[in-house]
């Protein structure tokens, strides 16, 4: 029987996402071509017909981690609050759920592999997500609702930290059938009665 070959697009995903899922669980150092096709079900070989370096399979894999890390832009129209509570459950299902994955967003890893190209994603990553978060908070701020202790920096730097908490979190855990809506949901309501009035 005759071996399916797959459009390079689709084949091309799936070398990015085998990529980005060894070096999650792995690390750099274990990032090869035969790692990656074994996770595909291919010839290592075969990688090369789809990308011309390893460089550009990183590149590639942070595209992929990049669609999953941003919220769906139809949350401009809401208001400042569920705009930051949702970019927030967004994330930390993404840190939370995804896995190793998830470790890769609080990561140099990806950067280190992709070179200056890696290193400006991950820049340009870190100051959209800041950016949203503090531009939310001026707007809550502006409305009278953050806590008047508090200014949008510091309110975005708790936030951030839970957010990397709940990653350490879910790493840790030996049972990974338990709640993360359950944990997502605490980690909002104990950061909004901490941030809001």
């Amino acid at each position: 029987m005759a071996k399916e070959y797959e459009r390079t697009d689709v084949r091309r995903r799936q070398i990015a996402e085998a990529a980005l899922d060894v070096i999650a669980e792995q690390g750099l150092g274990c990032f090869t071509a035969k790692a990656v096709a074994e996770r595909v079900g291919i010839a290592d070989g075969s990688i090369f017909r789809h990308f011309a370096n390893k460089r550009e399979i990183v590149l590639a894999a942070m595209d992929r981690l990049e669609e999953g890390l941003f919220p769906d832009p139809k949350l401009e129209d809401e208001n400042p609050l569920m705009r930051l509570e949702s970019f927030f459950r967004h994330r930390a299902m993404v840190v939370g759920a995804g896995g190793a994955v998830g470790r890769l967003v609080f990561s140099n890893e990806l950067a280190h592999a992709a070179g200056e190209e890696g290193w400006n994603r991950i820049r340009s990553w870190r100051r959209r997500s800041l950016e949203l978060v503090r531009g939310c908070l001026c707007e809550i701020s502006d409305l009278g609702r953050l806590n008047e202790d508090l200014s949008p920096k510091e309110a975005a730097q708790l936030i951030q930290g839970r957010l990397l908490g709940l990653m350490l979190d879910r790493s840790m855990t030996s049972d990974p059938a338990s709640d993360i809506e359950e944990q997502i949901t605490g980690a909002w309501t104990t950061l909004s009665q901490l941030l809001f009035s």
